[in-house]
């Protein structure tokens, strides 16, 4: 799927981003105009508990690949894709993190409190398919 830029995200993408991360928006359309959306956003205040947190891995992701709703923390292994060079993280509907290979674009995670895995084998059986459980 081709996603193309509007006038107003390309003029976006240029007047927030530097030179060197606007340059990628023909490669990584979503992910640069996402990075620029939140670019001058202040970073989460330190110890806050978001109700909310999604990966989603590649350029095209529709949906995330970790979903963690108030500390429960789920995997959707047909979008768990962690080589991607593609990695956007929202917190509370607001684009947080965005890295592209080595590059990260976005980074207002600040003190934010990530959820713990309270039950190892449990967070293992979650990443099995169901009929191998």
């Amino acid at each position: 799927m081709t996603y193309e830029l509007s006038p107003a995200q390309i003029e976006e993408i240029d007047s927030k981003l530097p030179p060197q991360f606007a340059a990628l928006k023909d490669k990584y359309p979503v992910a640069i105009s996402n990075a620029a959306e939140y670019y001058d956003a202040p970073p989460f205040a330190e110890g806050y508990v978001p109700e909310l947190i999604e990966v989603y891995y590649g350029e095209d992701a529709d949906d995330s690949g970790v979903f963690a709703w108030n500390g429960s923390v789920s995997i959707k292994l047909d979008n768990y894709k962690p080589d991607s060079p593609v990695v956007m993280k929202q917190i509370d509907g607001q684009w947080a993190y965005i890295q592209i290979g080595s590059i990260v674009l976005l980074n207002r995670a600040g003190g934010v409190v990530l959820p713990p895995i309270a039950d190892k084998s449990k967070f293992m059986l979650d990443l099995m398919p169901e009929d191998e459980k």
